[in-house]
């Protein structure tokens, strides 16, 4: 069944949604930051709609993770999953104030406006018509911190939902993707690796141990890993870059010239494809090389070497296209077709550690998405509201 959505209800939704917009875009949420004001702010939208709520506090307490019902508290129904943190604006051309929201034609800018404030806007501006239903199933919001570092915080929602037995029949994760129903995204593991040598005087470069030496004859190997990927494979159809890609994003060592270095530190990320096993894929492309590297620095000097510490990681994601829930999404959506991402999300998070149904669709292109001048349209937010409550309709 689809809910007749008519023009004074869109257009109400519509101008709920641009207003909570603004106010939430007002919050400064980037990573490094509280979000606190921001929780309390949503926290009273759905308090005022009747909805029953509690947070998960970060270890120091800065930042909360807030989980939410509607409906009565029984199995199956929905989870709404976003997050709250957004990327810095630190070096970023603005042309307008990022954390006020301006409107320009039928453009919203602001940071956050579509990664990804414009979903958590369109289902506040939705709990008016929710709570004026006779709900069978809940509606769960779930709204995490510290995505932007890799997906830190939702491991915890994840965990407090799987403690309470929380079996919904559906989750979606509302980061832009212009309303298509996401499917699939890679996995992520990133690491910090740090070289540590042995410093001489320049004249003296042979008898040091050069810990940018040795860190780049890692890059040249993981160059090559990487082209023996592009030409091996494995592949997978629908992606932009259809195999698994590796490199190294960050390289910094020695202090000057005159200086042998004695300590280089790299930071090397893999995106993997859903189906391969990140550990097997980790050890056979670059940490076999990293451990001769380690053995040859010590052999040149006792205490050189290479250190390895994991800085993030995320899940790959899949969802089956013949699901029943993809069916549903795509009738909901309007569309005929599904589409796999480049970026990463929760998704892969809540698929791994629920194993319920979950697709990425949500307002706003992420083309925009950490962006200086990062923009949402404002048909995307009546799209988005017509696709949630023609989803509460079928789903709760």
């Amino acid at each position: 069944m689809t809910v007749t959505v008519t023009a004074g209800d869109r257009s109400t939704r519509r101008d709920n949604s641009i207003r909570i917009l603004g106010d939430l875009v007002g919050f400064n949420t980037v990573s490094d930051r509280s979000n606190l004001d921001l929780v309390d702010y949503v926290e009273s939208c759905l308090h005022a709609h009747g909805a029953h709520t509690w947070r998960l506090p970060s270890e120091d307490g800065l930042k909360a993770n807030l989980v939410a019902r509607l409906g009565p508290d029984v199995d199956g129904g929905l989870i709404l999953s976003g997050h709250s943190d957004v990327v810095p604006v630190d070096g970023q051309a603005w042309s307008t104030s990022p954390f006020e929201l301006t409107r320009v034609d039928d453009r919203l800018f602001g940071r956050g406006s579509a990664d990804m404030k414009g979903f958590v806007a369109c289902v506040l501006a939705c709990l008016p018509e929710i709570a004026a239903r006779d709900l069978r199933k809940p509606i769960y919001l779930a709204l995490s911190y510290d995505e932007e570092l890799g997906c830190l915080g939702v491991h915890d929602i994840i965990s407090d939902l799987n403690r309470r037995a929380i079996r919904p029949d559906l989750c979606i994760v509302g980061e832009p993707t212009m309303m298509d129903v996401g499917l699939a995204h890679k996995g992520n593991r990133t690491f910090r690796l740090t070289f540590t040598g042995q410093a001489a005087h320049s004249s003296r470069a042979p008898t040091a141990v050069n810990a940018v030496a040795y860190a780049a004859e890692l890059v040249t190997s993981v160059t090559a890993a990487q082209a023996e990927i592009a030409r091996r494979g494995p592949f997978m159809q629908g992606f932009d870059i259809e195999y698994t890609t590796v490199h190294v994003g960050v390289m910094t060592g020695g202090r000057q010239v005159n200086i042998v270095p004695d300590r280089c530190v790299v930071d090397m990320e893999f995106r993997f494809l859903p189906g391969v096993d990140p550990a097997a894929l980790t050890e056979n492309l670059v940490m076999a090389e990293v451990r001769r590297l380690d053995r040859a620095m010590a052999k040149r000097k006792p205490g050189c070497g290479v250190a390895v510490e994991p800085a993030y990681a995320y899940p790959a994601f899949n969802m089956a296209t013949d699901h029943p829930a993809v069916t549903i999404v795509k009738r909901c959506a309007g569309r005929n077709s599904d589409v796999k991402l480049s970026y990463g999300t929760e998704a892969g998070c809540f698929r791994e550690a629920m194993e319920m149904p979950v697709i990425v669709c949500g307002p706003g292109d992420i083309r925009q998405a950490h962006q200086p001048d990062e923009f949402i349209a404002v048909d995307q937010l009546d799209a988005c509201g017509d696709f949630l409550i023609d989803l509460v309709t079928v789903i709760c």
